[in-house]
């Protein structure tokens, strides 16, 4: 017969593969001693006494994108630019931080309708102040302002979000809610952990629509970093802005998220809504903020916000073609997809496109982890004589270590697949233009890759928010466009390659001895590094190595 200590431990494992339904750690180590399962136990408990929140919600009303489009300013602008093309959707490459905001707060200013804003991630900075400021000034017109926003990044006290989500005219809903608001950090991840098989998939999705007529999708999330404010670290991003045809599925896509069972409106998460003083207090603080040019960056404030003289740029740059939004469909709470006849499943639309590949594909990707159907991909791709090139971070210029030790296991891997590699500098020459050397000194800036570009046979486009990684294919849910333009392709590959040019990235290489090295400039010179990665820290590599320990590839 069993002793107690034995039964406590049986009921630690079968609780554990409820918790953790891969049971990854068993799997590759085998079962814990007994000791360690009394400290599971033990955890195990303490997460079961801990506060829930509900991570979905069905109280609360459906709402859909605008009627008639075409009869608001914006609409009529977007007809009239479109006339012409016969069907096609027009794009603007918004390549840069300070664009990529100028062109939010203006489409925010010329609204009339509504405002649609999907992200993963919405910050308390100046970044996420200033917009949040607009799209209340716009309420303010009387615009139906909409905002979901992914709560696994939110602050563990949310306010700024509750006060925003409190003005009349805006209605703010978070993706699977989880942990206690206004609680320790600590109480809100154990609730994540209780429910990991639901919470663990997210929403990695990123759009801001204006009056159903334009649309801005890409890899930028709402926070400083994004937009290449000054600060200790700067992202390297692209989006796309479009008109025409292809924002009829954009509108679609935002609805069908928005309606789902998993948001639930901010006043049902929040411990006590905020009051018409507070709300009104905070109002107040970020119109002065946002008005105050002291708190933008050069070239960041004195970008002309007037649409009339905007009008006349797009006429020039925008490029047309076939367009279509890739985007996953939501879970729903039986496990079954909430599914559109015009919704894709990104990962598959993007695989058909690698195995149709003729001529070259380029793709940047701020995490770059293979599962056995990538890898078979690119090797049936280099059989066929496709010119790959793969560009993400090097271990010194990304965020996210774990993700980076995923691609750290299976690099010589790639390599043999004949792809061509680079891994971003976190001192890319052409980013480090964008500040003052004080600005650089004052923040020790390192800059980072977190692009989600690529271009097949120089016609087909894909930008948004897929990274090539696991979590992309099989966790979390991911949109984009995909065009059809040799005129986009050809703007979007310049940029690509100045990101790969020396300077700017490292050329990983295999030597004939097996070793990995990384190939770059200096004065004209080729210069081979190979004892480490470059420019590594030791306490970072240190890191990197615990990291190699940990069975968690699923989860990057």
């Amino acid at each position: 017969m069993a002793n107690k200590g034995s039964e406590v431990i049986w009921i630690g494992k079968r609780a554990l593969e409820r918790y953790l339904p891969e049971a990854w750690v068993i799997k590759k180590h085998g079962w814990p001693n007994q000791q360690a399962w009394l400290l599971i136990c033990l955890f195990l408990i303490l997460i079961g006494c801990g506060p829930t929140i509900e991570s979905h919600s069905q109280n609360k009303t459906n709402s859909s994108a605008i009627e008639f489009p075409e009869r608001t300013q914006l609409g009529k602008m977007a007809t009239a630019l479109a006339r012409s093309q016969r069907g096609q959707s027009g794009f603007l490459l918004l390549d840069r931080g300070n664009e990529a905001l100028a062109w939010r707060l203006i489409l925010a200013d010329a609204a009339e309708k509504t405002i649609d804003a999907q992200y993963f991630l919405w910050k308390n900075d100046p970044v996420g102040k200033v917009l949040m400021q607009r799209l209340l000034a716009a309420a303010d017109r009387g615009v139906r302002v909409r905002v979901l926003v992914d709560d696994s990044m939110t602050d563990p006290n949310p306010e700024y979000l509750a006060e925003f989500g409190a003005h009349p005219n805006v209605e703010l809903r978070l993706y699977k809610p989880f942990g206690p608001k206004h609680e320790s950090v600590a109480l809100r991840w154990l609730d994540y952990v209780k429910d990991l098989k639901v919470l663990n998939q997210r929403m990695h999705n990123k759009s801001f629509i204006v009056d159903g007529s334009f649309a801005i999708v890409g890899g930028r999330n709402i926070a400083n970093e994004y937009f290449e404010y000054p600060g200790p670290f700067v992202f390297r991003c692209r989006d796309l802005m479009a008109l025409g045809p292809v924002v009829s599925s954009t509108n679609a896509a935002f609805d069908l998220y928005w309606n789902s069972d998993w948001t639930v409106p901010i006043e049902e998460v929040v411990a006590s809504e905020p009051t018409d003083r507070e709300d009104q207090s905070q109002w107040s603080r970020l119109t002065r903020f946002a008005k105050d040019s002291a708190n933008y960056p050069p070239g960041f404030f004195d970008i002309p916000r007037e649409l009339a003289i905007q009008r006349e740029r797009l006429e020039g740059d925008l490029f047309w073609g076939q367009g279509r939004l890739l985007v996953d469909a939501v879970p729903n709470l039986d496990g079954a997809p909430q599914s559109h006849r015009e919704l894709h499943q990104t990962s598959v639309e993007l695989g058909k496109l690698m195995a149709h590949t003729s001529r070259e594909m380029q793709i940047e990707t701020a995490y770059l982890v293979l599962l056995e159907e990538g890898l078979a991909l690119l090797r049936q791709a280099n059989d066929r004589g496709v010119n790959i090139t793969l560009a993400t971070n090097s271990l010194a210029s990304n965020n996210h270590v774990p993700a980076f030790v995923g691609y750290w296991k299976q690099r010589k891997e790639i390599l043999a697949t004949g792809a061509q590699l680079f891994e971003m500098r976190p001192d890319a020459a052409s980013e480090r233009k964008l500040f003052t050397p004080e600005e650089l000194a004052k923040h020790k800036t390192v800059f980072g890759l977190h692009c989600k570009t690529a271009v097949f046979d120089r016609k087909t486009v894909y930008v948004g928010s897929f990274n090539l990684d696991p979590r992309s294919v099989n966790l979390n849910t991911e949109m984009g466009f995909l065009v059809e333009s040799v005129d986009l392709a050809k703007a979007v590959r310049g940029s690509i390659e100045q990101d790969l040019s020396p300077g700017n990235s490292w050329q990983v290489v295999m030597r004939p001895d097996g070793r990995v090295a990384w190939v770059t400039t200096q004065n004209g010179k080729l210069i081979f590094e190979t004892d480490a990665e470059p420019m590594v820290s030791k306490k970072r590599r240190a890191a990197a190595d615990l990291l190699l320990l940990v069975p968690m590839d699923s989860q990057l």
